[in-house]
């Protein structure tokens, strides 16, 4: 019997998984359509380049949340409540630091990171511009990242679901708003995606405003607690770091 329950909350945590991953997948296609179509080659040059940037975004948030997850959990269980709210403190501020460096980057390396990752003539420009904007939205794409992994961790797998839907279809509708009615080409297709887990993180929200919670912050000094959560959440960001990788190559 308990086995069979376990297999049934595998099986409920990794379909939602699916469905959300579905979801971040449809919207990347949804975003290449749309420039495609709305800034021709150079848009879909400058996008292809600036993915890698992407990606390395991804796997610093995909790093800071699963491996900061992972820890809490085991904690929590070791060592109880406050010791747990400490690993969510270090994952908070592991999130905040590399997103406000990410977010410095973007002020003021946009330019020759385009140039590095290979963007010349017209593309440079579009390159430059949506490197920019993307790498300003880092703060918030590391937080949903990062919570995303804990409110699926507690006990909410389908609003963790929702949360990554909700942010893969609003970066689709205002994708299609921003390039073609408003005309705001590039900048507009890197508004559409640095705004969409800005949604996320107000759907997760609904997590702790509804009193589903229960996980507290805890305060606490010392950096050898950062260093755990680096460690088990490095698998993650070497797998996501590696598609970009294989863009560059």
């Amino acid at each position: 019997m308990e086995k069979a329950s376990l297999l049934r909350q595998f099986v409920r945590y990794t379909s939602l998984n699916i469905l959300g991953m579905m979801g971040l997948s449809a919207y990347i296609l949804a975003d290449t359509i749309f420039i495609a179509r709305g800034l021709g080659e150079s848009g879909l040059a400058a996008l292809n380049l600036a993915i890698p940037v992407y990606s390395l975004i991804s796997a610093l948030g995909l790093m800071t949340g699963i491996g900061g997850a992972t820890r809490h959990t085991i904690v929590r269980v070791r060592e109880g409540s406050r010791a747990a709210g400490q690993v969510l403190f270090r994952s908070l501020v592991l999130a905040g630091i590399l997103g406000l460096l990410l977010f410095l980057t973007g002020l003021t390396l946009a330019d020759p990171i385009s140039r590095l990752l290979g963007a010349t003539g017209e593309a440079l420009q579009m390159t430059r511009t949506y490197l920019g904007i993307l790498l300003g939205f880092a703060p918030f794409f590391l937080l949903n990242h990062t919570l995303l992994a804990y409110v699926r961790n507690d006990h909410n797998p389908t609003l963790s679901m929702a949360a990554m839907l909700a942010g893969s279809i609003s970066n689709i509708i205002l994708d299609w708003i921003l390039i073609f009615p408003l005309n705001m080409g590039m900048r507009g297709a890197a508004l559409a995606t640095g705004i969409s887990p800005v949604l996320s993180l107000m759907v997760l929200s609904l997590h702790f405003i509804r009193g589903h919670s229960t996980l507290a912050i805890h305060k606490t000094p010392g950096i050898g607690g950062y260093l755990s959560i680096v460690r088990l959440g490095m698998s993650t960001f070497v797998t996501e770091l590696f598609s970009g990788v294989v863009l560059v190559v």
